[in-house]
């Protein structure tokens, strides 16, 4: 495969280098269709220019020429008959390996063999994080893959920074293949809502066996509407039930987790601050892409605080960090993040440009009395540093080294 026709994410394929050519399962996972498979490729080219002269054996299960590999027999067996000698080492990379059954105990077998350079790419978190774990015990390492950051929306459509380009961003999203796409909203949204059906439908419905599916659809509209809204599963039933649609908040928590397991929302729990402990309810929930949120509630310009503190919370994620909602006594951290030893504080606003604004932002972050670095991120391009507290505007974030 020509490397050329994949744009790198250069940001993926150096987490990933140290470990090529390892005997390490590498699974990389994440929501359909953000470019996993382009990953492999890339991966595929690399391993091509290094090693030419070895074997690759390439398992993409959403083609019909892998069709008949639907067992962990079918997987071992192409891969020996396709790897070449066994004295000598083969890339493998199976993409969507959770469409095999029975795909763990062939992936251990490979990885005991100690030939193989493994890759496997899935869209089912508990699955292949559940197994794998088991498993390997130590044999795998999971890489987390998001929709694309700022920086490689730019590149993937081969634009410059702008007013526009960030608008067009928070409406369309981070999907790779949006940029193939002719420059239309008609188009766009036609793909994007393609791919909620998928997620929701296949990724959720058909492998958690999910039996309310109309609910199922409800609650993840109720999700688009309450990006950073304090939520609970009880919460969640009393509205639908004022909807005149009963549920339990039992089933509210296991459709939740189903979402989350297919990478279509994240959660983010509440952290205090003074205490240094996460609270057992009470959380926000955000999504995985800002186009499919698009495509779930249409685009609505009071929405707009939403779409910048979800926006803030994916390049939190993107860039590894692990995000909190902060609780400081009465008052709320819009994030706390960490990341190893390194700890930020983040306030999102639209604008900060009315004193009482003003106030609350930058007040809730003087309140902390430590000194790991504080932002404060607003829409408007107005920069107004406070007392060491850093006021970027939300492009200038997006493209930011935090805690640097």
């Amino acid at each position: 495969m020509d490397q050329g026709l994949w744009i790198p994410r250069p940001k993926y394929l150096e987490t990933l280098a140290p470990f090529s050519d390892g005997e390490l399962i590498k699974a990389l996972l994440g929501q359909r269709r953000v470019g996993k498979s382009g990953l492999l490729h890339l991966v595929e080219a690399n391993w091509r220019a290094s090693y030419p002269s070895r074997k690759v054996v390439f398992i993409d299960k959403e083609r019909d020429e892998w069709s008949s590999i639907k067992k962990g027999e079918d997987l071992l067996v192409a891969a020996r008959n396709l790897g070449g000698s066994p004295d000598a080492r083969s890339l493998i990379l199976v993409d969507e390996v959770e469409e095999i059954e029975g795909f763990a105990p062939a992936l251990r077998s490979l990885a005991a063999e100690g030939r193989w350079d493994l890759y496997v790419t899935g869209s089912n978190a508990r699955l292949l994080s559940g197994e794998l774990a088991t498993l390997f015990a130590g044999r795998a390492m999971t890489f987390l893959v998001h929709s694309l950051s700022y920086e490689e929306f730019l590149s993937f459509h081969g634009r410059k920074d702008s007013d526009e380009s960030l608008a067009l961003y928070l409406r369309y999203g981070g999907l790779p293949y949006l940029a193939r796409l002719p420059d239309s909203d008609e188009a766009r949204i036609g793909y994007l809502e393609a791919i909620v059906d998928t997620v929701v439908l296949r990724d959720v419905i058909e492998r958690f066996g999910v039996r309310n599916a109309p609910f199922l659809r409800n609650l993840v509209r109720y999700c688009a509407d309450s990006i950073g809204s304090l939520l609970s599963a009880k919460r969640i039933a009393d509205y639908l039930k004022s909807q005149l649609q009963k549920v339990s908040p039992q089933i509210v928590i296991e459709y939740l987790a189903h979402l989350e397991a297919a990478f279509l929302i994240h959660r983010c729990p509440r952290y205090d601050i003074q205490g240094r402990k996460i609270f057992e309810i009470g959380e926000k929930i955000y999504f995985e892409d800002l186009g499919l949120r698009t495509a779930l509630r249409g685009w609505r310009q009071t929405d707009l605080g939403k779409v910048v503190e979800n926006a803030v919370y994916l390049k939190l994620i993107q860039d590894g960090w692990k995000p909190s909602v902060g609780v400081l006594g009465d008052r709320e951290i819009d994030f706390v993040a960490t990341r190893g030893e390194s700890t930020i504080y983040v306030q999102v606003a639209l604008s900060v440009a009315d004193d009482d604004t003003r106030d609350r932002e930058f007040g809730n972050l003087l309140r902390i009395k430590d000194n790991h670095p504080k932002y404060v991120v607003s829409l408007a391009p107005l920069r107004a540093d406070e007392k060491g507290i850093r006021h970027l505007s939300l492009r200038e974030f997006l493209l930011a080294s935090l805690g640097v």
